[in-house]
């Protein structure tokens, strides 16, 4: 069992468009999108910790990933929604593999962002980046990709580089970022790993 997290924007959409197994789309809110009228849903609220151990009770999933992150009437859930995740997975499915979808300028890369990025997407990056250090402390099987700028472009290729200090290039399709997440998910010899995802 797989549960995804993030399943309702534009990246998380890519992902289920392009698997070949079962996918569980946890949405904020219960929805009439034809997109996910033949897919399994649930309903949870990241930013309700009661809400995350409540699906992850539900479904003991072999699987996590999150797309997480984002502004919504102010608050960002790219920490705390990320963080509720994590929290109900230590309580909930300590077995369970995390596949956590953040961005390139998290954790050590920060320093090598030009000030101008640092500017402009600051406020988002610090915050992925304590889901991230949570996640890293934890005893959970874990795999951390940072994309680079995601476009709508039809390209399907990718390069996963495990290099802490390189920042991945300017920007990448979400099917290839779909492609970069299934090519984690089935292979294990991942966990415990960074990666920067570029095209």
């Amino acid at each position: 069992m797989i549960l995804l997290f993030g399943a309702n924007g534009l990246a998380g959409r890519a992902l289920l468009a392009a698997a070949d197994q079962p996918i569980v789309s946890v949405l904020r809110q219960p929805s009439a999108d034809p997109f996910f009228a033949d897919r399994q849903t649930a309903v949870a609220d990241v930013m309700s910790p009661e809400a995350c151990e409540a699906v992850m009770q539900q479904y003991s999933p072999k699987v996590v990933i999150s797309y997480i992150g984002g502004k919504k009437d102010g608050v960002r859930s790219d920490a705390v929604g990320n963080i509720n995740i994590i929290r109900a997975m230590l309580k909930y499915a300590p077995a369970a593999r995390f596949i956590f979808i953040t961005s390139m300028g998290c954790g050590e890369q920060w320093a090598f962002l030009p000030e101008p990025v640092k500017q402009v997407l600051g406020e988002a990056l610090q915050e992925k980046t304590q889901a991230e250090n949570l996640l890293r402390e934890s005893p959970l099987n874990w795999t951390i990709l940072r994309p680079c700028g995601l476009n709508t472009t039809e390209g399907e290729t990718f390069r996963l580089i495990e290099s802490a200090a390189e920042l991945p290039g300017s920007y990448m399709s979400r099917k290839a970022l779909a492609n970069a997440v299934l090519s984690v998910l089935n292979n294990e010899d991942t966990n415990h790993k960074i990666f920067s995802v570029c095209a």
